[in-house]
């Protein structure tokens, strides 16, 4: 695949539009903020050419693209300004500026009542009925894709990357089509599981999909109050189990909306509001009760205040405004929730198999202190606009600093001598019979041989962070999928021996844009080192799995050296072992901890 990494720099001219800033950098394209006679708008510039040979064919969904925005005029739609190709014969794409927040960041902001909610999502639902009207669909429906603009408070929606229309190309590769497995209706899944065998099959999108989509963001507004802080979440579609109504999960919900977000995201479509202008007028109907609970905020603002960690505890992260990632350390150190909904997206092509959405998916939370506190954010050059960000995991006390773009700090090679290594798949020494009968804990505090699990301090190799940030052009913010044995597949359930050896890989059929551009299928995770965490995180688990990465192969690239980590929860432990999901995600670091 051939890629055209253009990168703009600031005082470009692209017909006429002078290119300000870089916005967002994407899988498939990179958005500047540029000007032209005195007004500001924002340019999409695709990464490909037409004759590129992109797998991910993106000059063909950019022209798709095009031709939906240039036939939509609604004032809650962003608005067409241009387009045209560069020197290189990449398409660009201008469009209106919104400067505003997202409708995550404005629920926190803005503290709304029931009535302002319903407001800006009759609005929403009017701008979709329309295009519903005209055979579009937009196919990617988040808060992050709501945009509330600052100077008038109305809602834009944007990206209409994922949309399609009646007539349109079929270019999905895989059984669903681009979206957000978050606010996927289940029916979807469902799909998925009844041609697990059918490569060829492709879902049907339907506008109750679409409605599902905007049950689910109605529901995080009424039932979350800090839906930009990213940490793990109840699924909305699990197959079998719905969400909580939203009056029993906050009291403070008028009962009649409750049940209209509740119908929204009934399991069977049939249940659901036939059309976006039937959903419109029920939201209007709801707008009319005078009642004193839609008067009212729907969360307290002190509830939504993001509060300051306590002692020892990482700061929460904010929820990406760009497609959806794998989720973050801490939040989402764990594949169970990956295997369980978005594994049987991603992994379309790996298995054939798509298992149901776990009921209960044990998953890492925000991580709390148990012992000493952390260490105080490390501190930076004068130069550099932000300090190098400090996550911990559940344990407590362990921060990893996370590599960022444009990072100076460059650690230096570690002086203490590398540890023999074990051999890969092999158990690290056995324990005397004494020690087999503690448990772990009281293992290690006995001093027993063959326990050390836990993962000891340690620094990059020597290049590693530069290889990171300009060869493989990876930022401290995203993490990947990934297998943490590449000789097993993405549901099985592994025993993981502190001590031993793997080799991780990439999985095919992931459809992260961002990821498949700098850590594609086929990515190899090079000398990993098992360790254990033998401590119960918050949510139940008995430990947590860590695997320490110190080299890559990226295809069509040298072996490159780096720092990446994998932090998964435990099942269960038993001697110097954790059992835990083979698919999970894993990120780039700076050191441990």
């Amino acid at each position: 695949m051939t890629l055209n990494l253009i990168r703009l720099p600031s005082g470009t001219l692209i017909d006429g539009w002078h290119v300000v800033k870089e916005l967002g950098n994407g899988g498939s394209a990179v958005v500047y903020l540029v000007e032209k006679n005195g007004k500001q708008y924002a340019l999409k510039l695709a990464r490909h050419r037409d004759a590129s040979g992109d797998e991910m064919q993106t000059h063909a969904r950019m022209m798709r693209e095009l031709s939906i925005i240039t036939s939509l005029s609604h004032p809650n739609i962003v608005s067409h300004r241009g387009s045209g190709y560069v020197e290189t014969g990449n398409l660009y794409l201008v469009l209106e500026y919104v400067d505003g927040w997202t409708l995550g960041e404005w629920k926190e902001r803005k503290h709304p009542t029931a009535h302002e909610i319903l407001r800006v999502f009759i609005k929403i639902v009017s701008a979709l009925a329309y295009m519903h009207r005209l055979g579009v669909l937009h196919r990617d429906l988040k808060l992050a894709n709501v945009l509330i603009r600052k100077s008038d408070r109305e809602p834009v929606i944007v990206d209409f990357s994922s949309a399609t229309h009646a007539l349109a190309d079929d270019l999905t590769d895989g059984g669903l089509p681009p979206g957000t497995d978050r606010y996927r209706a289940p029916e979807q899944f469902s799909f998925l599981r009844e041609h697990k065998d059918e490569r060829r099959a492709r879902y049907a999108f339907q506008v109750a999909d679409e409605i599902f989509a905007v049950g689910a963001m109605l529901y995080e507004l009424l039932t979350d109050p800090r839906p930009t802080e990213y940490r793990a979440r109840s699924p909305l579609n699990d197959l079998t189990i719905p969400p909580a109504p939203a009056r029993k999960a906050n009291p403070r919900v008028p009962e009649a909306l409750s049940d209209l977000a509740e119908s929204i995201l009934s399991r069977d479509p049939a249940r659901r509001p036939v059309d976006t202008e039937v959903l419109r007028r029920e939201l209007v109907e709801l707008l009319e009760d005078p009642g004193a609970d839609y008067t009212a905020p729907v969360h307290p603002p002190s509830e939504q205040r993001q509060r300051e960690p306590s002692e020892g505890e990482a700061p929460a992260m904010p929820e990406p405004a760009s497609k959806p990632r794998p989720h973050r350390r801490g939040a989402l150190a764990a594949g169970a929730v990956a295997v369980g909904l978005t594994a049987g997206v991603a992994l379309w092509g790996l298995s054939g198999t798509v298992p149901a959405p776990p009921v209960e998916p044990h998953v890492a939370p925000r991580p709390v202190a148990s012992r000493a506190p952390s260490a105080s954010p490390k501190t930076v050059s004068p130069d550099m606009s932000a300090p190098t960000p400090i996550v911990q995991g559940d344990a407590g006390p362990s921060p990893a600093a996370v590599l960022e773009e444009g990072s100076t700090v460059k650690p230096q090679p570690p002086e203490a001598p590398k540890q023999a290594r074990t051999g890969r798949g092999q158990k690290a020494p056995p324990m005397p019979d004494v020690c087999k009968a503690l448990p772990l804990v009281a293992a290690l505090a006995a001093g027993c041989p063959g326990v050390q699990v836990r993962p000891e301090p340690f620094e990059c190799p020597s290049g590693a962070v530069q290889a990171m940030r300009e060869e493989l052009r990876w930022r401290g913010s995203e993490s990947f999928s990934v297998l943490i044995d590449d000789r097993h597949g993405v549901h099985e359930r592994l025993w993981f021996s502190a001590g031993s050896e793997v080799v991780g890989v990439v999985p095919k059929g992931v459809n992260d844009s961002r990821q498949r551009e700098v850590a594609p299928p086929g990515t190899r995770f090079l000398g990993g080192k098992v360790y254990l965490i033998p401590e119960r995180t918050p949510l139940g688990s008995p430990g947590r799995v860590i695997v320490k990465y110190d080299r890559v192969k990226v295809p069509g690239k040298d072996e490159l050296p780096v720092c990446f980590v994998v932090d998964t929860p435990a099942e269960e432990l038993k001697d110097t072992a954790g059992r835990a999901f083979n698919g999970t995600i894993g990120w780039p670091v700076t050191e441990w901890p």
